[in-house]
């Protein structure tokens, strides 16, 4: 009886030990994996430190670049003033990419930092392939992008003095978190920098639009203002209710009535801008939600022509489209004699769920198109073609009328269209000189 206690006394003493070492071995392991996942949040968390320090740094120096551009008066400080804000800019936009933040959150602030970029890449090219100096308008735009940069750096300098004082650690916190410090600095710097008047840079064809003329004409009233845009929405078959007169605006190059519909039955909201001056519409856009598409762009693009057929514009092509979930938007511009006229585009903006007009714009060719004498090409397709880069799959070549960059002339050009590394380009090649004039993304 003894020894037989003596066993179970042995094998109870096992058993503990057994489990005395599974639970040491399990908190051993528990410990190791808990080593690990600190060491990596450690490491992700110097990650995101030093990039936020690299955008802080970067974007101050951008600022600080603005403003010493905005005294500069020799060609050799600007010419080295641009060269350093370009490389600061984008050393931004890389510090940028690195912070744990989604980027559809930082939409405004990533767009400022490349409006910068693509900017003073522009005013480079401008001072140094075409030896013009800037004009007041460059110096305008380069004193608005010093007042929007100093928003950004103003709230990161307050950030970084938080993270500093506070121990806030970048990698526990996110935009959700409505007290996080990250979160609260950048919707504070995303709510300011879209606060701003919106900065019209646009992709593929867009980027060549020319500014607006001022247009001519006896000065309408309110009500005519809404006479005028009751007949657009009339022509366009668009129901609306009563028009009114919601805001002017006069300290712009086009003077305009705004007139607003609410549509009692719908959740919807039209507005109809007017010119003060000879009383033509220039734009229309309606909010409302668009739900999941049952058109295709095929089907958007037969529908812009026949509204534009409703309107009265006749020979229209289409040049651009820019697919967006269920949204297409669509650029036309006039076709005379097999040429693209660019100057005189006309935007408009599909909802592929109903097919019906979200957004229509005829800005340019309100106040650029007129009767033209088109010149003819003095160098032929063959010639334009003839040593192109060999990496560029030309796909299409057509004529077309251009705005020049530099100034208001327009330029007969050969619109070469084709791919490299997966990407689509068109080249416009001056259809008198064989030089190339502008280059864009399509």
């Amino acid at each position: 009886m003894k020894r037989e206690n003596h066993l179970l006394l042995a094998i109870i003493g096992l058993l503990i030990l057994l489990l005395l070492g599974t639970f040491w071995w399990g908190n051993r392991k528990i410990e190791q994996l808990e080593s690990q996942q600190q060491a990596v949040a450690y490491q992700a968390e110097g990650q995101y430190q030093r990039s936020f320090g690299g955008l802080s740094d970067s974007v101050s120096a951008m600022n600080e670049q603005l403003a010493q551009l905005l005294v500069t008066t020799s060609q050799e400080q600007l010419l080295l003033g641009l060269s350093s804000l370009w490389r600061e800019v984008y050393n931004a936009i890389n510090h940028l990419g690195g912070l744990p933040v989604a980027m559809n959150e930082l939409e405004s602030t990533d767009l400022l930092l490349n409006d910068v970029a693509e900017y003073s890449y522009y005013l480079l090219r401008k001072n140094v392939l075409q030896q013009k100096p800037l004009s007041q308008q460059d110096w305008d735009q380069l004193e608005e992008f010093y007042n929007r940069s100093r928003v950004v750096q103003n709230e990161l300098e307050q950030l970084g003095s938080r993270i500093l004082n506070e121990n806030v650690q970048l990698s526990l916190i996110s935009l959700e978190d409505e007290e996080s410090a990250l979160a609260t600095t950048f919707r504070s710097i995303e709510s300011q920098v879209h606060a701003f008047p919106e900065l019209k840079f646009e992709e593929g064809v867009r980027r060549i639009e020319p500014e607006p003329r001022a247009i001519a004409g006896e000065q309408i009233t309110q009500i005519e203002a809404v006479s005028s845009a009751d007949t657009f929405l009339d022509m366009l078959l668009i129901k609306h209710g009563l028009g009114k007169v919601e805001f002017t605006s006069q300290d712009t190059k086009i003077p305009i009535y705004g007139v607003r519909y609410q549509n009692e039955s719908e959740d919807t909201i039209l507005y109809v801008e007017v010119s003060q001056k000879g009383g033509q519409v220039l734009q229309f856009y309606q909010t409302r939600e668009v739900a999941q598409a049952n058109y295709d762009t095929e089907d958007a693009i037969a529908q812009a022509k026949s509204l534009l057929n409703e309107l009265h514009f006749s020979d229209m092509a289409c040049i651009d489209v820019i697919l967006d979930e269920n949204i297409v938007d669509l650029t036309f511009v006039p076709k005379m004699d097999g040429i693209y006229i660019y100057s005189d585009m006309v935007k408009l903006q599909i909802a592929l769920d109903d097919n019906t007009l979200l957004n229509f714009d005829q800005t340019s060719y309100a106040t650029r198109h007129y009767q033209r004498q088109l010149p003819a090409p003095v160098l032929s397709k063959e010639q334009i073609l003839q040593n192109r880069n060999p990496n560029f799959q030309v796909e299409t070549v057509r004529l077309a009328l251009i705005t020049d960059e530099y100034s208001i002339n327009e330029i007969l050009t050969y619109e070469i269209q084709g791919t490299v590394v997966g990407e689509t380009f068109s080249v416009f090649v001056d259809a008198a000189t064989g030089q190339e004039i502008r280059i864009v993304r399509r």
